[in-house]
């Protein structure tokens, strides 16, 4: 096994969670997300699928295909110091290979549709196995360096007037749709952490990167009430002085025309 092994996608896995940052950090944080696997053609998977229809839980087994690199010592969302990576969940691993246990909710032909989770849009899988509560659960296992560590409620999320009709005019426009999208980001830990894309602004006050998008907000206790929605784009890129990745610009002058006007 020296030169490797050769492993193939069975399936992608497709929801709306397109960016790294946005996706929950463990299934059980993505309290309204739901997603669907669908099973490559012409492989009889169809058969491979006859009986998992009475199991309430899967393991999935995929790749963390935007992953290029390793690291022996990983920050985690929990806060504190760098943690070995075989001790943590973290997606950079030697082999990049993920592992979650989520709701099953329907199976139609190739597709399956789940609940919960903690996968990105167009996640490579390659393996599903059924939930077994006699071989699976151990819940007086000892936990390590995570076991005097609260675990996080869901937070809820509110949307001032003015956030909530900017955020369905940035959808009509035929941009993300936000509400959804933030939502469920925010709902599992709307505080910064590296790969968070989030920045503190004020006491309680921060600010969510969502791609082109700023999306403002405050936290108090379990709460999260997003105030407004602003544009990522500096004056230069607005007027067209300088270039972007995206082919947005003119929504974003549209959207500060009419929310700033």
């Amino acid at each position: 096994m020296k030169d490797g092994l050769t492993c193939q996608p069975i399936g992608f896995f497709q929801c709306i969670q397109a960016e790294k940052y946005m996706v929950p950090k463990q299934a059980e944080l993505g309290v309204r997300a739901t997603g669907r696997i669908l099973l490559e053609a012409g492989c009889n998977f169809e058969q491979a699928l006859n009986d998992l229809h009475g199991f309430e839980r899967i393991w999935l087994i995929y790749w963390f295909h935007r992953n290029r690199s390793w690291k022996p010592k990983v920050l985690t969302p929990r806060g504190g110091a760098k943690r070995g990576v075989f001790a943590t969940r973290s997606p950079h691993r030697p082999n990049p290979i993920g592992l979650s246990c989520v709701e099953l909710l329907e199976i139609s032909g190739r597709e399956i549709l789940i609940g919960k989770h903690d996968l990105i849009d167009g996640t490579p899988i390659l393996d599903i196995k059924p939930y077994l509560c006699y071989a699976d659960a151990f819940p007086k296992s000892q936990e390590g360096w995570t076991e005097n560590r609260d675990f996080c409620e869901a937070y809820e999320v509110g949307w001032s007037e003015t956030a909530m009709e900017q955020a369905q005019w940035i959808e009509s426009e035929g941009q993300l749709n936000l509400v959804e999208t933030v939502e469920l980001r925010l709902t599992s830990n709307p505080f910064p952490f590296p790969s968070h894309r989030i920045k503190k602004v004020g006491e309680d006050t921060y600010v969510l990167a969502c791609k082109t998008w700023r999306i403002c907000y405050n936290v108090k206790g379990q709460r999260v009430m997003i105030d407004q929605i602003e544009s990522g784009y500096d004056q230069a890129t607005l007027r067209g002085g300088k270039p972007s990745r995206w082919d947005d610009v003119p929504v974003h002058r549209e959207f500060i025309a009419k929310f700033r006007g």
